[in-house]
């Protein structure tokens, strides 16, 4: 079965941190052999820029893809808001390969072929036996639109191929989003990373939050951005909601948008979806339009959104149950990837989220805080999201 092992590090300089941890991860697996680096690190180290560089020296050539956390990396150990974390991916029931393209169009459309290259990957691996692909997907956050990123990676990979991964986050900043392929980190690329099994992982998405609003109607978008809410001005209609269901928000400015991602954000009704497919404010202009992290169509039917802790809770706990119905009932180790909006909404209850996770999977965890979720299980359309928790579950 794939080996799954992971170690956060705290050490003060970056370079440092990425080494222990890797050295740390590399050491559990034993004798298997290491297929895919996962990385993630905070990115308030001064020496940012040449953390995955040192987790490559210390891993030797073993494909590496991550980048910057929102807030957060934890394994079983716990949380941690400032550290390095390394997980490995290895054993002789896995394979995996790791390309990356530039982002040079809002489309991104030179993700397609690279996406592709998985695509002949991971039918090379299944005439060897390994039938089961999934794509690992990331990007900067706050740089991209996420439904363009998954469209483009969907279009390259076909249908078979299930999808996780996320937009990157900076610790709420907005400014220093990175990802890492290889011993680079950059902020104008996108890192893939194909792994390819025996049987299938398990990936599912829950977020438990519940609509606190009128129903309303989008009257006027513009790509990710919100003009208008049935004729109304975007801002304007979106906050009296929030008003009306006792919310209290700030004027404006980057205050307001804080306010609304952790507390009361946008859901889409998306038949024949569960929950509602929640949209994050990331920006908001003069004229009340609100950019969302994605994409968002006239026509659509929203609703204002909020969710308790405990929802929350429940909600990563029943992503856990449908991942590991997802992998058979048994796993061999869980890649957690929740919003970062979560963080901040749970405060210190957040390292309750992991820990619900792992006892329900029975399965190691790592993970870090994104800006942006990635997730599509076999069968299923949406893929991208905002203020979910990601759960993916290693096959054993």
């Amino acid at each position: 079965m794939p080996r799954f092992t992971m170690a956060v590090s705290t050490s003060t300089r970056g370079e440092d941190a990425g080494r222990e941890a890797a050295r740390r991860a590399r050491a559990q697996l034993g004798g298997a052999r290491a297929a895919l680096a996962l990385a993630f690190a905070s990115p308030s180290y001064d020496e940012l820029e040449s953390i995955p560089g040192a987790i490559a020296d210390e891993l030797g050539a073993v494909p590496l893809v991550g980048g910057t956390a929102g807030g957060a990396v934890f394994d079983g150990r716990g949380v941690a808001r400032r550290g390095v974390l390394v997980a490995l991916l290895g054993g002789d029931d896995v394979r995996a390969s790791t390309a990356t393209a530039p982002m040079r169009s809002p489309d991104l459309v030179d993700v397609v072929p690279a996406a592709a290259q998985l695509l002949r990957d991971a039918d090379e691996a299944a005439s060897e036996g390994f039938q089961e692909a999934l794509c690992l997907a990331f990007a900067p956050g706050v740089r991209v639109c996420g439904e363009a990123l998954v469209a483009a990676v969907r279009k390259g990979t076909s249908p078979r191929v299930q999808l996780a991964g996320g937009l990157t986050g900076d610790d709420f900043a907005f400014e220093r989003p990175r990802v890492f392929a290889g011993a680079e980190a950059s902020s104008d690329r996108v890192a893939l990373a194909g792994v390819y099994t025996r049987a299938p992982a398990g990936v599912a998405a829950c977020h438990g939050w519940r609509p606190v609003g009128p129903a309303r109607r989008v009257t006027r978008s513009d790509g990710p951005w919100l003009v208008q809410l049935d004729g109304r001005r975007a801002l304007e209609a979106w906050v009296d909601d929030v008003r009306a269901a006792g919310g209290d928000p700030p004027r404006g400015g980057k205050e307001l948008v804080a306010y609304l991602a952790n507390y009361y954000e946008l859901g889409l009704d998306v038949p024949p979806c569960d929950e509602p497919l929640v949209r994050a404010p990331m920006a908001v202009r003069d004229d009340g339009a609100v950019k969302l992290a994605g994409s968002i169509a006239d026509g659509t039917r929203v609703h204002v959104v909020s969710a308790s802790a405990g929802d929350m809770l429940e909600a990563a706990e029943r992503a856990a149950r449908i991942a590991a119905q997802r992998v058979g009932g048994r796993a061999s180790g869980v890649l957690l990837l929740p919003c970062s909006g979560r963080l901040a909404a749970l405060g210190d209850r957040f390292r309750e989220e992991p820990e619900r996770v792992a006892r329900a999977l029975e399965a190691p965890i790592a993970g870090a805080c994104v800006f942006g979720e990635v997730a599509r299980a076999h069968r299923q359309v949406d893929a991208f999201h905002n203020s979910t928790a990601v759960v993916v579950a290693w096959p054993a």
